[in-house]
């Protein structure tokens, strides 16, 4: 027989409770901005939070459980950052170049410190398990949602007809690639006005005839 789990916590101790595990995941965020999903531990994100150990424990059942809330939290970030402002713009080619303008400038520290879908994705490509789940699910997310508005460009007249959406989506995807590696690997400045450069020839060679 299913039974129903009772929380008989009082609302004020909810409310605290939610405040708390807030804070830990913006530290947690923060510190994983820097030192990447796998330099998260209890014991850093503790120092920072002035909390003991076990207290932050008591709010996730395990490290993996506390990486897929950060994926989870930074998913939520990106999508106010990224692509809540770019439902603003037209549809088309105004709503994609928006898109990916705000995530050249996130994936070279623009914004925030790092790219979770980039750099994430470089930490956990072989290592299997909910936390690679959650990162694959956010980052089939956004390629969804590029990919549509690569579509929608063309529905509108502003790319031609003939133009492979999903090469595009790779073409646009590999340059945000190497916009993260150049300004975070190799520190140069200058790989971020290259990019823009690139995607403007890219769509300008591929813009709907009239």
């Amino acid at each position: 027989m299913n039974q129903t789990r009772v929380n008989l916590k009082a609302p004020e101790e909810q409310t605290k409770g939610s405040a708390t595990k807030t804070l830990i995941l913006e530290a947690a965020l923060e510190i994983a901005s820097k030192s990447g999903l796998e330099g998260l531990t209890i014991g850093n994100i503790a120092e920072v939070v002035k909390m003991s150990k076990s207290g932050v424990f008591a709010h996730f059942g395990s490290r993996e459980e506390l990486q897929v809330e950060v994926v989870r939290a930074y998913h939520q970030k990106f999508q106010e950052v990224v692509f809540a402002p770019a439902l603003l713009k037209p549809k088309g080619l105004p709503r994609l170049n928006q898109m990916i303008s705000s995530w050249l400038k996130m994936s070279s520290g623009g914004d925030t410190s790092s790219c979770f879908f980039i750099s994430g994705a470089a930490e956990f490509d072989d290592c299997p398990g909910i936390v690679r789940d959650e990162l694959l699910r956010s980052v089939e997310i956004w390629r969804t949602a590029l990919l549509r508005a690569i579509k929608e460009a063309i529905t509108e007249g502003h790319l031609k007809k003939s133009l492979d959406a999903q090469a595009l989506l790779f073409r646009l995807y590999s340059i945000a690639l190497g916009v993260h590696h150049d300004s975070r690997f190799l520190e140069n400045p200058k790989c971020l006005v290259i990019a823009n450069k690139l995607i403007k020839e890219i769509f300008a060679a591929n813009k709907a005839s009239k």
